[in-house]
């Protein structure tokens, strides 16, 4: 760290400055090749663990050197053995990539060490491993792409025209470039109460940040569509335990996914926390933080899966789902407090365009502003959309739910929906609203409020 001094409002103050926070905008030079070799004075920093034995470099984890094509070649060379796994194991530090990366292996597994996590808005402490991703590390900055395997296990077939696809990442942290506007680079903490504070900010893009998000806005873990062409082709297996993602258009990008396990992350500073694209059989989100974000999950078709025990802060919206099937949300805790927050807790707990045997219950979620559902937090109308809304659901179970809100409208809206039932959830909401409602073509749906009128008489109290 650098103790240096700058002048504000007539006054000087001191400042901490951790040298890889300031990686924006400086001109790096890279890491050639050719010095990944461990030496005496170049340690080990990267180990990787494979069907063909143990493999040993030197990347540079100072943070002031654009270690991407070192870290390319690694892989790369790794990549090409036959039939390869691995797990990759970094030594903490922070590895600066200035240029996506691609990795082309069937199965592998990247762990980082020391504490998985790093205050970016408070004392820009770097801790365990950091991938820092430059502005042109984008739009996807880490791709794991198919891989196939000469023959397959345990049959022998041979030749084997699978391409497959496992990962796994375990306490690693992914800080991206920037991406709402707020000056990490210099250090803007709550903690001196500087100007502009986070707090204040819309947590998506910031006006004309790009020409295109979806081209542009980084995505730090991509997951693509499976190739096309003989055999089969799919993503099996993805795992996510005790990492952090920040300062990101998307943190995890997701085509396809077989079963997925993402659990104990904190995801924070984003646009997007998880999207999934397509199917995502067997998906397994939990014990995760969401913070300071536009919409922690957007989910085209979840397939029997659950999401459950993860807790939500200052964000616009917890799940947005286009069809959900056989399906649990069940013990989330959502709190957006007026008083902490920017303008992110506008939107929603959930909007989901169709279901089926969807279970919500037992959410604690408390909104401390009379929101309206907006598409996005910059939009300025309000779309017409409910706090909690389902669209063409069938046989929804809805219940056992504390719904905290100053909301003047509808708080729980059923549109197009058949036989689902509402019941005994504690719902409250401000002048002008009500708790739960009915709107298009709706048929044999049960709603049962709690009412204290018609409570049991109390046993009485001994001692």
């Amino acid at each position: 760290m650098n103790l240096y001094k700058i002048k504000k409002n007539g006054l000087i103050a001191l400042f901490l400055s951790v040298m890889s926070m300031s990686a924006i905008g400086q001109q790096f030079k890279k890491q050639q090749p050719s010095t990944l070799k461990v030496t005496t004075e170049r340690f080990a920093t990267v180990e990787a663990l494979t069907n063909h034995g143990k493999f040993s470099y030197h990347l540079n984890n100072k943070g002031d050197i654009d270690v991407s094509e070192a870290l390319q070649t690694i892989l790369d060379e790794l990549c090409s053995l036959k039939d390869v796994s691995a797990t990759i194991t970094f030594l903490p530090g922070v590895y600066f990539l200035d240029a996506p990366i691609v990795v082309k292996m069937a199965s592998i597994k990247l762990v980082g060490n020391g504490h998985g996590g790093i205050d970016i808005h408070g004392a820009n402490i770097e801790s365990g491993t950091i991938f820092r991703l430059g502005k042109n590390c984008a739009p996807n900055c880490i791709t794991f792409d198919y891989a196939g395997r000469s023959k397959a296990f345990p049959s022998g077939e041979s030749p084997w025209h699978n391409q497959n696809l496992k990962v796994e990442l375990e306490n690693l942290s992914f800080v991206g470039y920037n991406n709402t506007g707020v000056n990490t680079a210099d250090g803007y903490s709550r903690f001196r109460g500087d100007e502009p504070n986070f707090r204040g900010l819309h947590w998506y893009p910031a006006k004309d940040r790009y020409k295109e998000v979806e081209t542009e806005g980084q995505k730090a873990i991509v997951l693509p569509k499976a190739p096309k062409g003989k055999g089969v082709s799919k993503c099996e297996l993805l795992r996510v335990t005790g990492c952090y993602f920040t300062e990101l258009y998307v943190a995890i990008d997701i085509a396809n996914c077989d079963v997925s396990y993402i659990d104990k992350n904190w995801f924070g500073q984003l646009t997007y926390g998880i999207r999934l694209h397509g199917n995502g059989q067997g998906m397994m989100v939990s014990n995760n933080l969401f913070a300071d974000m536009e919409t922690a999950l957007v989910l085209a078709k979840p397939i029997f899966s659950t999401f459950h025990n993860n807790t939500f802060a200052y964000l616009s919206k917890c799940f947005e789902i286009d069809n959900i099937v056989n399906s649990t949300i069940t013990g989330n805790a959502i709190y957006n407090w007026k008083i902490s927050t920017g303008a992110a807790a506008y939107g929603s707990f959930c909007y989901v365009k169709n279901s089926t045997n969807l279970n919500i219950s037992g959410n604690s979620i408390t909104q401390y502003i009379d929101s309206r559902k907006r598409t996005r937090t910059i939009d300025t109308e309000p779309n017409g959309q409910s706090f909690i809304q389902f669209n063409n659901a069938k046989q929804l179970m809805f219940s056992n739910n504390i719904i905290h809100t100053l909301i003047s409208q509808t708080v729980v809206r059923l549109h197009n929906s058949s036989s689902c039932v509402i019941a005994d959830n504690i719902i409250t909401f401000g002048d002008g609203g009500n708790a739960v409602a009915e709107t298009g073509d709706c048929s044999n749906n049960f709603y049962r409020p709690i009412n204290p009128k018609n409570s049991a008489p109390f046993n009485k109290y001994k001692y």
